[in-house]
């Protein structure tokens, strides 16, 4: 994959490089040919046809022209997932609405668009949304709360609040789960901000009410099927059936765009029907099929339309098509790839991508362009394709695609968090031997796969809380492989679901292996959270069971979070015996990253032991085995223990080389906690050479940082190296503040220990 991306970065350059070239050339013989020397004309070509070759470097296709790309496929452009969507070719009947909508107007502003399904919400709430785009410099946010998809698939308040926290790039706090203090987190980061927020699919004034932005010059714009009671919006508009002169133009417009000049058929569509949706049907399935005739009228109310419309559209699908279609219509999540659609419709991936260009052609398909990974699919069209499912599709064949579902997709996520600390850009491999036709997505960098997982962490839910529901011994696996993704986004609430579910789950099914990766999912989110005695139990339960099972990697694993623990704890001489034990077992072996962690480990409890010549030696060994594999925020945590054991020896200047390179990296990775804690050893290596002002301001850093990430123990060492500054400066009235702070803060500490409970079983 990576010569892949070096030829075509070749061939791209090459093209533009030969422009300027041809221009030259050109230039010369026109001006040889008019027998006359023109320096206007001949810059002029040089100019002209190195324009054409940079538009033709930006006009080459990624992939296939003809389709969105497939799922995964890293795209240097793909924007988004909560960028505004692509809307319809086609845009006509609703102009006054959307100048009501775009109107200009002073201070906060709150906009409702109301309608029956297939009325054209969502397409008007795209064209405002693109309209308005430039009052709101600060940025528009799209985020589909799939009210009536399938329960799974449905977005909470709190996943969210903090989606679009992630969004703002707003670090997640382990604290600060619930929905009021989501909210008003989102409040503060949304202060001073002029943005608009789209919300599509609402239900209830209570969903939207937290997700309201703070600053008054902010607006926010909400698409749902009934009034939202309890929310006063400033501007409200309902949409109504097209009239008939409405139908005629909107059916003429896509005739005319499929090269179609046929009065009768606009005729007869706008007197049959009115809704959007149904409309833009019939004339899509009468662009594909000339002498189709159009039915009467469908039925007695105006919902009969878009039934009668899928009706007729089904109906003239090839069978692989309407396979494609019932299938991907039990997809849980909203995003269909042509991968997607292989592995649910059990078809090569050609056949698949070939049959959704038809899907989408016929008008039952909307392209979506946010994330390069295919398409969706209106809530109208996917119930009535699961009317057709249940017609067709037994309980065998179902359970067969999701259990291909939930296999592909638990493949794609396990190789892509793996790659989260990688620096190289690196190729994946097949995870499913079985089907080499489904190839895993391809990224380029750690910061690619985490922009990718950021888009698709949506779906991936819904498919990981369809597993449970189905009993799948994929559940926990999808679990396991997306807590670290989770985590690092703060996506706690979800954790805690999954896990504890799919832990009830392994235990009925008597699945030792997955209640161990369970146990061990919590017991790192309650390390995360500051609850280490439950942590621990969680821990101890996960390494009997992976002892039982002579699990090798899951002992080495839970050991290294073990002398974690015990080492937040204080039991260093705890920590040391799964030190030791991770190292042994990583020598036995020829896993480079495990043993880099077991040095780490260990050269972390002589430090703090005091052994700093055999300290010096694990670190350093440590960090020359992360360097060999890429590993680049264990490389960063080697260089903090250096910088730390060089301080303690009065090597300061050697500190500062150290934690410089590991704040760099930190930094770059995103890695808040280590930024902070790095930025306290800092204040503390140049308040040795004497650099009060730099001391200073790494302190603060320090304080600032981790009370973003409400990290007590790094706020409190952040507060006792200020006071140990402002005491050198002479101003005990500050230093006394600080300590003060400190000493609250130890004692919160003290007391969130105090309230955990060693003896209750660990909580689901």
């Amino acid at each position: 994959m990576a010569g892949g991306l070096r030829d075509q970065r070749r061939g791209r350059l090459i093209i533009v490089a030969l422009g300027p070239m041809a221009g030259v050339v050109a230039g010369g013989l026109t001006n040889l040919l008019t027998m006359t020397w023109n320096w206007w004309l001949f810059g002029g070509l040089v100019l002209m046809t190195s324009m054409v070759s940079a538009g033709t470097l930006i006009a080459l296709p990624n992939g296939d022209p003809g389709y969105p790309a497939a799922l995964g496929t890293e795209d240097p452009q793909a924007t988004s997932a909560l960028q505004v969507p692509s809307g319809t070719r086609v845009f006509v009947g609703r102009s006054k609405e959307l100048r009501r909508l775009t109107s200009p107007a002073p201070g906060p502003l709150v906009m409702i668009i109301t309608g029956m399904p297939g009325t054209g919400k969502t397409e008007l709430a795209i064209r405002a949304a693109r309209a308005l785009t430039a009052r709101y410099p600060d940025g528009v946010v799209w985020l589909g709360l799939r009210t009536y998809a399938a329960t799974e698939s449905r977005v909470t308040t709190a996943s969210a609040l903090r989606t679009l926290l992630n969004a703002l790039n707003v670090p997640p706090d382990p604290h600060t789960t619930s929905v009021t203090a989501l909210s008003r987190t989102w409040r503060a980061a949304t202060a001073g901000r002029k943005m608009l927020i789209v919300l599509d699919d609402a239900d209830t004034a209570e969903q939207i009410r937290p997700l309201l932005p703070a600053a008054e010059e902010s607006a926010i714009l909400i698409t749902t099927r009934h009034v939202l009671i309890g929310l006063d919006p400033d501007r409200g508009v309902t949409l109504q059936p097209f009239t008939r002169s409405q139908a005629a133009q909107l059916a003429g417009a896509v005739l005319r765009r499929a090269g179609l000049h046929d009065p009768e058929a606009v005729a007869a569509i706008a007197a049959t029907f009115r809704l959007p949706l149904a409309i833009r049907q019939m004339s899509d399935l009468k662009a594909a099929n000339p002498a189709l005739s159009i039915p009467a009228a469908p039925g007695e109310t105006i919902s009969d339309e878009t039934a009668a419309a899928f009706a007729r559209s089904f109906a003239a699908l090839a069978k692989p098509a309407r396979l494609v279609l019932r299938r991907v219509a039990r997809y849980p999540g909203s995003l269909i790839s042509s991968p997607i659609a292989a592995v649910l419709a059990d078809q090569p991936l050609d056949q698949a991508t070939e049959q959704l260009a038809t899907l989408y052609q016929r008008g039952l398909l909307i392209a979506d362009n946010r994330s390069g990974v295919g398409y969706r699919m209106h809530d109208a069209v996917r119930a009535a394709a699961l009317i057709e499912s249940g017609k067709h599709d037994s309980t065998r064949q179902l359970a067969g695609a999701f259990q291909r579902l939930f296999r592909y997709v638990n493949g794609i996520v396990d190789g892509s968090v793996l790659l989260l600390d990688s620096s190289e850009t690196v190729t994946y491999l097949d995870s499913d031997k079985e089907d080499p036709h489904l190839p895993l997505p391809r990224h380029e960098s750690d910061v690619a796969v985490l922009r990718w997982l950021d888009q698709q962490h949506a779906d991936l839910l819904a498919v990981a809380r369809h597993s449970l529901s189905e009993r799948s011994p994929y559940a926990w696996r999808l679990a396991y492989n997306l807590e670290s993704y989770q985590r690092m986004r703060g996506f706690y609430s979800e954790i805690v679901e999954l896990n504890g579910e799919a832990l009830k789950l392994a235990e009925q099914t008597d699945d030792a292996l997955g209640q161990a990766a369970m146990h061990q999912g919590l017991g790192l989110v309650d390390m995360r959270t500051g609850r280490y005695l439950t942590a621990l139990m969680h821990f101890q339960t996960s390494l009997k069971l992976y002892a039982q099972l002579g699990n090798r990697v899951g002992q080495v694993i839970i050991r290294h979070e073990l002398c974690n623990v015990h080492k937040w704890l204080g039991n260093l001489a705890e920590a040391r015996v799964h030190a030791t034990f991770c190292l042994t077992l990583a020598l036995s072996g020829d896993n480079l990253v495990e043993q880099a962690f077991a040095f780490s480990n260990l050269g972390i409890l002589d430090r703090l032991e005091g052994n700093f010549t055999t300290a010096r030696e694990h670190l350093s060994r440590s960090k020359s085995l992360f360097e060999q594999v890429g590993q680049r925020r264990g490389i960063g945590i080697c260089h903090r223990q250096l910088g730390m054991l060089d301080e303690h020896l009065g090597h300061h200047h050697d500190a500062q080389a150290h934690l410089d390179q590991a704040l760099a990296l930190f930094e770059d990775l995103g890695d808040l906690m280590n930024r902070a804690d790095t930025h306290h050893n800092l204040a503390v290596a140049h308040r040795g050479l004497g650099n009060m002002a730099a001391a200073i301001h790494h302190a603060t850093a320090a304080l600032f940082l981790a009370g973003q990430i409400s990290h007590v123990q790094g706020q409190a060492d952040a507060h006792s190296e200020l006071a140990r500054l402002a005491r050198i400066a002479g101003d005990h009235t500050t230093a006394r503040a600080h300590l003060r702070h400190a000493h609250d803060l130890h004692q919160r500490l003290r007391l969130a220990h105090a309230t955990e409970q060693p003896d209750s079983p660990p909580p689901a």
